[in-house]
């Protein structure tokens, strides 16, 4: 009976939770009229708080909430290469943003791939970069989905089932990103941004004084009895120095280049609060210290765990009454739900506007913006079947993705400040690259010298791209005086446009969105 009662309130909490994240996301819908940019960008109008809640979603997801002490519990101190990357990949961001908004308000870009096409005036391009989105990024909703299924599953005292739990939160994420896009994501992940810091530095940080005495205490007794856990190469004695190294470089490099990153940057209304954004951003990767010290302590608890990621619900059972639990299991929920629904849109958007666009170019904004909505129950059906079938560990799933996805980035970088990258370079370096990954996979080598298999591939990529640059002729010239000229007309707002707003490739803007803060 006691137990039963223990479920029914964690389970009541966490419904609660799942039930208020459906109806915000429902209403922020509402009288909102429909069409691409306003499904897949939010009309490029969000505010600094909801801009800086929808790339915070991105770091605090089932990864930060149960795979960093997964990997604590397991490896011990490599996890540590998630505290690092956060911030290099938000210096690089803070930099990179600001081009990535003008042009995509400039041009009229919803999606990444939009970005490659129009800059290398390539459709092959711009699909091969769309199709890298979708294969790398399934295995990243994955994660999300698996990590809902732990959350109910152990927080309901195991009366429910990880399939069952996988398949009701994906339900409920398709029916407000359906309905309302990334508006409606912006709303969920700004409640559920609240929780989760209340979850990480009220409730968990608080466990190392309740069962250890304090974090100085907790390490003291973890280095009496497994020192392995403190210091590289971890308890699993292949994760040295080289790869911690390598790791955080690519995940730092590669953390810009997911596409769901794109749609929230041109959602903004202004380049100067999305610089402040990124500026701000670092300080949310704080939420991820109190996860990966409740891994550590989880050793010391002595449970046997079935799965590592379940450490962060399990301790929690362990040390607190029912109705905290189900707090904890909220905040699981929101963690997974903020970034897994960013993915479905930005990949449903990718299909659409990328794919279905060029079988069908005749698509009006109108039918694509229908057509991303049918594809968000193509995903997220697909998703949820690798989930079941296909399980992984969750850190090991984020370090497959990072391996791909990174391979955009001499794209992107050189895209915007290079003249001489040309779309021949790009689309054989990234080729390059991923066969790289798939062959050190599969023959089992996987990473050389201790160093992370997607940077061997990322350093491939930059090889070939600039071998084939030298052989290939000059871009179009064309498309380098649409790119580049406000650095040629000396006008440091960007307002100079000798061709009249006139763009050859239909991106006409009548408008004038220039950029009245003086962003370049």
């Amino acid at each position: 009976m006691r137990r039963l009662n223990e479920s029914a309130i964690s389970f009541v909490i966490i419904s609660s939770w799942v039930a208020l994240s459906l109806v915000i996301g429902l209403l922020a819908g509402l009288k909102k009229k429909f069409g691409l940019e306003q499904y897949l960008v939010s009309g490029r109008a969000l505010g600094m708080a909801l801009v800086y809640v929808l790339l915070a979603g991105e770091i605090y997801s089932a990864f930060a909430f149960l795979g960093t002490a997964g990997w604590a519990y397991s490896y011990g101190a490599p996890i540590m290469y998630s505290l690092g990357y956060g911030c290099l990949a938000y210096v690089l961001g803070y930099f990179l943003a600001k081009y990535i908004w003008k042009f995509g308000k400039r041009y009229h870009y919803v999606t990444q791939a939009d970005f490659f096409q129009d800059r290398y005036d390539s459709k092959t391009l711009g699909i091969l970069v769309a199709l890298v989105g979708i294969i790398f990024n399934i295995p990243y909703i994955q994660l999300q989905l698996q990590g809902l299924g732990y959350v109910l599953h152990v927080c309901s005292y195991g009366t429910i089932g990880v399939k069952i739990a996988m398949t009701v939160g994906l339900l409920v994420m398709i029916v407000y990103v359906f309905t309302s896009g990334l508006r409606g994501i912006a709303w969920t992940n700004l409640v559920q941004s609240i929780l989760m810091f209340l979850v990480g530095w009220v409730i968990l940080f608080s466990i190392m004084s309740i069962k250890f005495g304090g974090v100085g205490e907790m390490f003291n007794q973890l280095l009496v009895s497994h020192p392995g856990h403190l210091t590289l190469p971890g308890a699993s004695g292949v994760m040295g120095v080289p790869w911690y190294v390598s790791t955080l470089i690519l995940c730092g490099l590669g953390f810009f280049m997911y596409p769901q990153m794109w749609p929230s940057v041109y959602s903004a209304r202004s380049s100067r609060e999305l610089g402040l954004t990124y500026a701000l951003l670092p300080l949310f990767s704080l939420l991820l210290i109190p996860v990966i010290l409740v891994g550590f302590s989880a050793i010391l608890f002595s449970i046997p765990l079935a799965t590592p990621d379940e450490a962060v619900l399990v301790v929690a059972k362990a040390t607190y009454p029912s109705w905290v639990v189900g707090l904890v299991g909220a905040g699981g929920f929101a963690a997974a739900a903020s970034t897994a629904s960013a993915i479905i849109l930005s990949v449903s958007g990718l299909l659409a506007s990328n794919v279905y666009k060029t079988v069908k170019p005749s698509s009006s904004n109108l039918e694509l913006a229908w057509v991303s909505r049918a594809f968000v129950l193509l995903v997220g059906v697909l998703s949820l079947l690798l989930a079941l079938f296909f399980p992984e560990m969750l850190v090991s799933l984020l370090l497959l993705a990072y391996s791909g996805i990174t391979q955009l980035f001499p794209g992107v970088v050189l895209g915007f400040f290079s003249k001489r990258v040309t779309k021949q370079g790009v689309v054989s370096g990234i080729i390059a690259g991923l066969i790289t990954i798939v062959y050190l996979q599969l023959s089992g080598i996987g990473n050389l010298f201790q160093i992370h298999l997607g940077l061997w591939g990322l350093m491939v990529n930059f090889m070939v791209l600039f071998v084939v640059m030298a052989f290939t002729g000059p871009p179009d010239e064309e498309t380098l005086k649409r790119f580049f000229r406000c650095s040629e007309n000396n006008d440091p707002k960007g307002h100079n446009d000798p061709k009249g707003h006139n763009d050859p490739k239909g991106h006409n803007d009548p408008k004038g969105h220039n950029d009245p803060k003086g962003y370049p």
